[in-house]
């Protein structure tokens, strides 16, 4: 006699990736924050999130718009780059924070960098001039991460600040921003 056993995890990784465009950004504010404590609020039509590993549909997927179901335990990691992967303008995610609703994260997230040593990336120096074979150079993957700590419906403020080019090589402050999609947490 043979029986299966199914082991589940309790918790489980769910990723969101933030991508902005930037340009769109820019056009819709003359004179955003400074202050990174105080960013200015934008519509969320400049941005599109992807979420992997939630519970559930995601609604929204591909828009500012996200709602994701998580259980409590999990963990969310938030990574944000701009239209341009952070090229030419810049986008770096800096906050969540509670905006409306139940609070279901533990607050602060916290900023995690997880460096590759071996990260791969196009060979510039490719025959075939298609960036193959990849070379590895060390490379940081920075996030923000949280666990969800009870159920409910939340709203969030993603805070981003924003760097344009100047010059063709240096990044400076553009503004700081912030806008609010949701996360339900079965109860």
């Amino acid at each position: 006699m043979t029986s299966e056993v199914t082991l589940v995890a309790t918790s489980q990784q769910i990723n969101l990736l933030v991508v902005v465009d930037t340009e769109y950004v820019k056009g819709i504010t003359k004179n955003p924050s400074k202050d990174w404590r105080a960013p200015t609020g934008i519509n969320h039509s400049g941005q599109f999130m992807l979420c992997t590993g939630a519970r559930g549909p995601v609604k929204g997927q591909g828009t500012g718009d996200l709602e994701f179901m998580a259980y409590p335990g999990d963990l969310v990691s938030f990574t944000g780059t701009s239209i341009y992967d952070n090229s030419d303008d810049a986008v770096l995610v800096y906050g969540i924070q509670h905006f409306a609703g139940d609070i279901v994260f533990n607050y602060p997230f916290n900023y995690n960098a997880l460096q590759r040593n071996g990260a791969a990336q196009p060979n510039p120096e490719s025959p075939d001039h298609n960036g193959l074979p990849a070379i590895q150079k060390p490379e940081i993957f920075p996030s923000l991460d949280s666990r969800v700590a009870r159920s409910g419906r939340e709203g969030f403020g993603i805070c981003f600040g924003l760097y344009t080019l100047v010059g063709g090589q240096k990044q400076e402050l553009f503004g700081y921003y912030w806008w609010d999609p949701y996360v339900s947490v079965a109860g």
